[in-house]
Formats: C-alpha cells, structure tokens, sequence
C-alpha cells in the first residue's frame, strides 16, 4: 500500500455517511470502489496495527481489511452492543438462578434471603448505569426492563415473607403465579432484547479505491447511514485531503459538511488518503 496522491480529487458532493457513537463520519463517493457485506469473509491474521482485521479478496486480489473505528480512534459500536448482549445474557442467568433458589428454600424451608432493591442488584445497577450512557436504541429497550424487573423484586420480597408465615402449599400457588406472570415476562424481555440488539448489528465493508479501479484497502463499519449529496457551500474545508507535509499528526477528517436548513448532525468527511497514512504509521 502506498499514500500515492489519490488520482481523483475527493471533493464529488456524494458522500456515504456512517456513525460512530454520537458521531456522524463521512467519506467521499470518488473514494469507494464497492460496499459489501463480506464481513464474515475475512481471513483474520496478526498484525501490528490495532486496527488490522485480516485480508478479503476483491476478484482474487487479497486486500488488507481494517475496523474503521480503530483508525478514527472511537468505539465499535458494535463492540458496544455485543457487551451489551454479553450483560443481558449474564443477567437472564443470574435471575433465573435466583428464581430457582428461591423456589429451592419454599420446598425445603431453608432460609433465602432475597434482594429487596432491584437497584442494588448486578443488574438493576448495570441498567441504571447503561440507561445514562446508551444510544437511543439501546436507551429505548433496556427502559423497558425497568417495571418488570422491580415488580419481580417486589414479588419475590413478598413470597419471602409468605413462606415464612404460611404453609408450604399456599405460598408456591403464589410462586407458580409469579412464575407465570412477571418472571416469565423479564425472561421474555430478556430474549426479544437480545434478538433485537443483535439485528442492529450489520457490518458492512468498504473497498476504498484511489483509482476508481483497483482496491486500495478495506474499512468495516458498525453499520452504513446513507448516501448523500450537498452543495458547495455546504461543505467547509478545513485541510488538505492529500497534502500530509506540514502536519505532525495528520487528522483523517479534511472537512465537514453542514445543511442549515435541517436538524441533521455535520458530518466529518474523511479522507481515503489520511486514513491510509495513519495505517502505515
């Protein structure tokens, strides 16, 4: 790979646009030479470079394929919503297990001592600290755990108390109810957030061209946002796409695009050959 001078100028007022965390990145049409969903074909192999994922081929040609995030120096945000799926599966465990035991202590009338705040839970208190930090997406399904989850606290509090002071036949009627109510509705809830958390996850693949025919290299990205055109003075340049000389630390971001006439975030449109020199460097 070379950081040769593109042979187009990256400037075609068509950019594709993606995101990032809250960021909504850019990069020029000139620059793409396909958009694939050949993610799960990479062949990963070890590198030096933290963002290096391995090598695809683009009619034959093996072509070094990089996680775009890495190079712009923000989170995944798939990373973000596999650890997601990876605390909710941990946390479906865990009440499940709780349930069990709970229902153990009924039958044998052994002691259980339940957590009365759902907040102090591991999980009521990793929802409560996603809930702040989340995008919306994510925001929007994990709020809806918040009702269930405190009533089968609440719920299981109160079937605590009942198998102390009634007989052993009574209080698992009222566990087979709960069972059949709220704690069926958390699982439930568990496995739909799961499912939808992991559909967000799409991957797509650019191939960046600098001649519009060959791959130059590859970029994944969490998922695209569209394709987009803008006038002239839509678009503030801040420096040179090409000209790297007089810069210590390039920044791959050349410029922004800016619409004052809708509510969208600016996109920071990158270059194919700033991102370049940040991979050999």
């Amino acid at each position: 790979m070379t950081t040769a001078t593109a042979h187009k100028t990256e400037g075609s007022n068509r950019i594709l646009t993606f995101l990032l965390g809250h960021t909504r990145f850019a990069i020029d049409i000139s620059s793409i030479l396909s958009i694939t969903d050949d993610f799960g074909k990479i062949e990963s192999s070890k590198s030096h470079h933290h963002s290096f994922l391995g090598y695809l081929y683009y009619r034959n040609k093996a072509v070094n394929t990089y996680e775009c995030s890495t190079l712009l120096g923000c989170d995944t945000n798939r990373t973000i919503l596999e650890g997601a799926i990876d605390s909710l599966n941990h946390s479906e465990q865990a009440h499940l297990f709780w349930f069990q035991e709970l229902e153990k202590s009924i039958n044998s009338g052994i002691a259980f001592d339940p957590q009365c705040d759902p907040l102090v839970c591991e999980f009521g208190d990793w929802l409560h600290n996603t809930k702040n930090t989340a995008d919306p997406t994510i925001k929007l399904l994990l709020a809806r755990f918040e009702h269930p989850h405190a009533e089968l606290h609440e719920q299981v509090v109160s079937l605590v108390a009942v198998a102390s002071n009634i007989e052993k036949g009574v209080a698992l009627k009222q566990l087979a109810a709960v069972k059949r109510g709220c704690f069926s509705e958390l699982m439930r809830l568990f496995s739909h957030t799961k499912s939808q958390l992991r559909s967000v996850v799409h991957p797509v693949v650019l191939y960046i061209t600098h001649d519009g025919v060959t791959p130059w290299f590859a970029l994944v990205l969490d998922s695209m946002d569209d394709i987009a055109s803008y006038a002239d003075h839509q678009f503030t340049q801040m420096r040179d796409p090409n000209d790297l000389s007089g810069e210590a630390h390039p920044d791959p971001v050349y410029g922004y695009v800016h619409n004052s006439e809708t509510n969208e975030k600016d996109s920071l449109v990158i270059s194919a050959t700033r991102l370049a020199y940040l991979i050999e460097h």
